[in-house]
């Protein structure tokens, strides 16, 4: 508590400018982890991280020789990234053990900061890059990186949101617990206003704040998005492209046929369905950014959020709607680089469903009645389905546009049917972009 009061005064007598505070790094061509470990080093003064996912040994490293240096340090971390990342247990399990104070999120979901403040040096770094080195290190320059650019801030109205948001968890006895060395827990900076152009979920709603600004767009929207499983900001995008306005769009295709959530592929067929351009990465690595450019309101969303339901509303999460036309047009460049590279993006081609599989009547079955059910599987990635039914071997379209949940068994009553006859039917599967997957015909007799 010695250090509270000058630091609070440094930080206040620091001035406030925008473009001009703002460094920007991506590890497309630069070594975005040899600043931060810079900054790490020269901190004297007081070092607090936020981070879902920490695995980078030289970054932790440099953490604990801070530490040892008497530099108090502050950590919340996220250990259910565990299960997904066991290195971020090693990297937790050795900075506990080096003494360092760490709080986790111990209640509903996750903590999916990404940020650390080097009072000091009155300097803020966040974004969506883990501290780990394939976010923060290029592999071979613009051919094997992840895209996940970063921000060094040393705005004093952002500095200060991020320390105020910082104590307020860290203070926080229902939604944080002690991880280590954290029995007692107190304030480390003074009670600061938070800035409002910046957005703390789930203090705030990010999908509701950043929907006003897409519906009054009148220029253009440019989109850099790792996961879009909510319908909150593709049906935004839609609404844009019907009132005329370019929506270009930057995904990771690995989401695109995920198993684990088959909403990505159905917003994605559904935006380009609409007229939406979309383009993959195509280069060696990963995509792991989430940016928004709003251009007739030099507009920058940026930060942790996904376009998903927890990024919205129950995740931690930190968001800057940046209107500075220095930030604007550096991500504005990221985004033309990569939109233009035919070897860092690719355009995006929609797939065909998993073809139906059909469950009853079985093939040839006799006996039924003349109301009978018809079931099948539409396959992971269908969204609804054309049923042709007949007594021609090749059936005619009986109903067109059968709404299907993906993973699900469909279940079609057919009623008035004659007995005696044969009917033949067949499923065809289709995506929200209208691509098509066609089953077998089968029969029955009445």
């Amino acid at each position: 508590m010695r250090l509270l009061v000058p630091l609070i005064c440094a930080s206040l007598l620091l001035p406030a400018s925008a473009g001009a505070a703002d460094t920007f790094c991506e590890a497309a061509a630069t070594d975005c982890r040899a600043k931060i470990l810079t900054l790490i080093r020269n901190e004297l003064v007081r070092l607090d991280i936020g981070t879902e996912e920490i695995t980078d040994t030289l970054i932790t490293d440099a953490i604990i020789a801070r530490f040892q240096a008497r530099v108090p340090v502050r950590m919340i971390v996220e250990p259910r990234r565990n299960a997904a990342e066991p290195l971020n247990g090693t990297a937790l399990q050795k900075l506990k053990a080096a003494g360092i104070p760490m709080r986790y999120k111990s209640v509903g979901d996750i903590l999916h900061w990404k940020m650390m403040i080097f009072a000091g040096q009155h300097t803020v770094q966040y974004g969506a890059a883990q501290l780990t080195q394939k976010y923060l290190v290029p592999v071979q320059p613009y051919v094997n990186f992840t895209q996940d650019p970063i921000v060094f801030s040393t705005t004093t109205a952002i500095v200060n949101s991020f320390e105020r948001k910082f104590d307020d968890s860290w203070t926080d006895v229902v939604n944080f617990a002690n991880y280590g060395n954290a029995a007692t827990v107190a304030p480390a900076y003074g009670a600061f206003p938070i800035d409002p152009s910046l957005n703390f979920v789930p203090a705030e709603n990010f999908g509701s704040r950043a929907k006003l600004l897409y519906d009054v767009e009148t220029t253009g929207i440019d989109v850099i998005m790792y996961k879009i499983t909510d319908a909150v900001h593709p049906d935004a995008m839609i609404r844009a492209v019907k009132r005329g306005v370019p929506v270009r769009l930057i995904t990771e295709p690995t989401r695109y046929r995920s198993p684990d959530n088959t909403w990505q592929a159905y917003f994605l067929d559904r935006m380009w369905a609409a007229g939406v351009q979309i383009r993959n990465r195509a280069h060696l690595g990963f995509l792991h950014q989430k940016t928004v450019l709003l251009y007739s309101q030099t507009r920058t969303i940026f930060g942790s959020s996904n376009w998903t339901n927890a990024s919205n509303r129950t995740q931690y999460e930190h968001n800057y709607f940046a209107t500075d036309a220095v930030f604007f047009e550096w991500f504005r460049k990221v985004f033309v680089r990569k939109w233009t590279s035919t070897t860092e993006t690719k355009a995006f081609v929609p797939l065909p469903p998993d073809a139906p599989i059909y469950v009853a009547p079985p093939d040839t079955a006799s006996g039924q009645t003349t109301t009978v059910v018809l079931s099948w599987k539409p396959g992971l990635w269908a969204r609804s389905a054309d049923v042709y039914l007949g007594t021609a071997t090749s059936p005619s379209l009986y109903l067109q546009n059968v709404s299907v949940s993906p993973g699900s068994t469909k279940k079609l009553t057919v009623s008035g049917l004659q007995p005696g006859r044969s009917y033949f039917w067949r499923i065809v599967s289709k995506t929200a972009a209208n691509k098509t997957a066609s089953g077998p015909v089968w029969s029955f007799g009445t």
